[in-house]
């Protein structure tokens, strides 16, 4: 027993108590293994549930996009040629309507100014109006009317010349069809030449009789096609 005041020196088991077991690979390495075993355990179920999902999911979105890109980008030039295509088309549209409705006209409404024109020509060529041949030729199908006037004029190249430029400058639509020699005078130096002129006439009308006449044409070959059925 010891005297009062005396320190008490601690036993084994206090000692014991007070530090701490320090880690050995023999005695706690398989729990450790154990507790690493489990946390990659969890790792990978949480990464085969969530995240290998989600980026299955992003690839799949990244992948949409570029080809949504690629569409997009086709749609656009797609878009952009059916445009010009557009463009162009009302452009010769619009090219046939001025053509058809201002430059040919109809010959009701063209036939007296291009008279007119074209006799100025002939008096300063000395065309007598006698001489002068008038032919009227309709082309259904085409919706047109072609008008050849023919006459004969004399004279040298030069003299034919003037002429051909005198009618390009005219502000009426024609084309020079033909030039054919006549023959000669005075040894050749004067030619006997023959002009033959075309200009045409908007004819609708003729077109509207023909598609009439196709149809009821059409409805004829029908009709006798169900008669013959019947017999």
């Amino acid at each position: 027993m010891s005297a009062p005041g005396e320190a008490k020196a601690p036993g084994n088991g206090a000692v014991t108590r007070g530090r701490r077991r320090r880690f050995e690979l023999r005695r706690d390495g398989l729990r450790a293994a154990l507790v690493l075993g489990v946390l990659l355990a969890v790792n990978l179920v949480f990464w085969f549930v969530l995240v290998r999902p989600r980026q299955a999911e992003i690839a799949l979105l990244r992948e949409t996009k570029r080809t949504a890109d690629v569409t997009e980008a086709r749609a656009r030039r797609q878009l952009e040629e059916l445009r010009r295509v557009y463009r162009h088309a009302k452009a010769v549209q619009e090219g046939i309507r001025v053509f058809f409705e201002e430059m040919l006209s109809t010959r009701e409404q063209r036939l007296v100014p291009f008279q007119r024109a074209l006799t100025s020509v002939g008096e300063e060529f000395g065309v007598e109006p006698r001489q002068v041949g008038v032919s009227l030729e309709t082309l259904a199908q085409e919706g047109i009317e072609v008008m050849t006037i023919s006459f004969p004029i004399q004279g040298g190249y030069e003299n034919l010349r003037r002429l051909l430029a005198r009618l390009e400058a005219l502000d009426q639509f024609l084309i020079v069809r033909e030039v054919s020699l006549r023959g000669s005078d005075r040894g050749g130096r004067e030619l006997q030449l023959n002009v033959a002129v075309e200009t045409y006439f908007n004819a609708p009308w003729a077109r509207e009789e023909e598609a009439r006449i196709r149809a009821w044409k059409k409805k004829a070959r029908k009709r006798g096609g169900r008669s013959r059925r019947r017999r």
